[in-house]
């Protein structure tokens, strides 16, 4: 079946206007795939399963929890984009989807079996970063997972004192109640998801909780 994406209607001048038009239409988070894949090999549970997308943005990673049978909350501080996730949710998965409106350092976050962040987990601030990853490890059972990005000290943007960077040490830390299923430091020259120039320093992880 065909996608129909439609435009996302974010006030002009929002500095994600041009980010999430551009990548609405990439495929799923890889390390979203891989831990549901990690799920898929697991005995079934009696209940279906809970992720939290965080920064959920264009909705990617949402629609490919639901389209798997999961039951998603949408995250992310864009009124205008998690409606708009909302919208573009086919009808026979809306019962499955709930939103939230919230910034990274008031999100309250339920018990659920997936935390999802693509991305997102960087553009927190660095004095509030401690606080939110407590509550995201609160937040996942055990036997559940984290799947995400983190920044690198060597990343283009590490100069910004608004946003959160760290050293192969300090994510291995932060993953010491976990097992860690995958774990990738990538290095390069590459483009951000708008088109411009950038060096990524990235760490790439799928955890499952102890």
């Amino acid at each position: 079946m065909r996608r129909c994406y439609l435009p996302i209607p974010l006030k002009k001048g929002s500095p994600w206007l041009y980010h999430y038009r551009a990548t609405a239409k990439h495929t799923p988070s890889r390390m979203l795939t891989k831990s549901l894949s990690l799920f898929e090999n697991e005995p079934p549970t009696r209940r279906r399963r809970l992720g939290v997308d965080l920064g959920c943005g264009g909705g990617r990673d949402t629609l490919e929890m639901l389209r798997r049978g999961w039951r998603v909350l949408a995250v992310d501080g864009e009124p205008e984009i998690v409606h708009w996730v909302s919208s573009r949710t086919p009808a026979q998965y809306r019962d499955r989807l709930r939103t939230r409106v919230a910034k990274f350092e008031k999100v309250k976050l339920p018990k659920c079996d997936l935390v999802n962040a693509s991305y997102c987990l960087p553009f927190c601030a660095p004095d509030q970063f401690a606080s939110l990853w407590t509550r995201i490890a609160l937040s996942i059972r055990s036997g559940g997972r984290f799947a995400g990005h983190l920044f690198g000290k060597r990343d283009d943007w590490a100069g910004d004192v608004d946003k959160t960077f760290h050293t192969n040490g300090q994510v291995r830390r932060l993953l010491s109640n976990f097992i860690v299923e995958f774990f990738q430091e990538r290095e390069e020259d590459g483009r951000t998801g708008s088109g411009k120039k950038k060096h990524w320093h990235v760490f790439s992880v799928v955890a499952r909780k102890v």
